[in-house]
């Protein structure tokens, strides 16, 4: 890989995840780990990656009365980096999903320990007491991705394109799981949410439509895949990140290719009768 495409690879995941990485040295970066910014990592690349996997130099821990164990979080970073290292496959994208994944395991398995109010002797006074207001009860998050089968993602020239897909039963859920997904904080800042759903309801009624997004004639695209592939009760999604250089005609096929891959992998359509979108090499898992 040339110094440019590490460049393009590294634009990507500043695109996704907006102000999370930094450049320290020719080819050494830090890497905010999504959902847990007060956590980074610090890794060389090689002159030869992805033929080499990157060094995990450093942890960067900003959080170390949360995060107290800096050689259990080595271990286990390391481990995840050699887990997701496939030879001649850039890894970013996906190891920064793996270490989000961890991190929020670990928040979950170690909460932390609540603090007892100390007990204080107070004089009895007759001056009336404030009103306290109750604090509301914070609303659990739930990730907006969840129940969705996503692609593995596709970078060219510093653009990313992801695929999503989802089984609905009616247009009014087809539009509430998309209006719910791109609240996703990264997907919210992709420039194109492309989408596109076909519904056949038991009583015959049909629904068709598509949304291009401002990305010009790819919705209608991504639903006549769709309809090549006989796929029915499913909403596909497409996001593309802009690296800020133009790909041309290129960015059509890319998203076919990650619209197809998640038809095919949530199991939508059978992949023996549909055509080929592309053939692009995408990351392996």
């Amino acid at each position: 890989m040339t110094v440019e495409e590490l460049t393009d690879e590294i634009s990507a995941i500043d695109a996704i995840y907006p102000d999370s990485v930094t450049s320290i040295a020719p080819q050494i970066y830090n890497f905010k780990i999504p959902n847990h910014e007060s956590l980074s990592i610090q890794l060389s690349f090689p002159d030869v990656y992805p033929e080499e996997s990157p060094q995990l130099i450093q942890i960067i821990n900003e959080q170390t009365s949360r995060f107290t164990d800096t050689v259990y979080l080595e271990k286990n970073i390391s481990e995840i980096l050699n887990r997701v290292y496939i030879p001649d496959q850039v890894i970013m994208f996906e190891l920064l999903t793996e270490l989000q994944e961890f991190f929020d395991k670990y928040i979950e398995e170690h909460p932390e320990p609540e603090v007892e109010p100390t007990s204080v002797d107070v004089k009895k006074d007759h001056t009336p007491s404030p009103i306290i207001q109750k604090e509301e009860t914070p609303v659990e998050y739930v990730d907006p991705t969840i129940g969705w089968t996503q692609s593995d993602p596709i970078v060219d020239r510093g653009s990313t394109f992801i695929g999503y897909a989802r089984k609905v039963d009616s247009l009014q859920q087809a539009q509430e799981y998309l209006s719910d997904l791109i609240t996703d904080k990264k997907i919210s800042k992709a420039a194109h949410n492309i989408s596109s759903w076909r519904i056949k309801l038991d009583n015959g009624v049909t629904f068709q439509d598509c949304d291009d997004d401002g990305e010009t004639a790819a919705g209608s695209r991504l639903l006549h895949l769709l309809q090549m592939m006989d796929a029915w009760n499913v909403i596909v999604v497409v996001s593309r990140w802009f690296g800020g250089t133009h790909i041309g005609p290129d960015r059509f096929k890319h998203i076919n290719s990650v619209g197809r891959e998640v038809i095919i992998k949530g199991d939508f359509v059978n992949a023996n009768n549909n055509n080929n979108g592309g053939n692009t090499k995408k990351k392996k898992k």
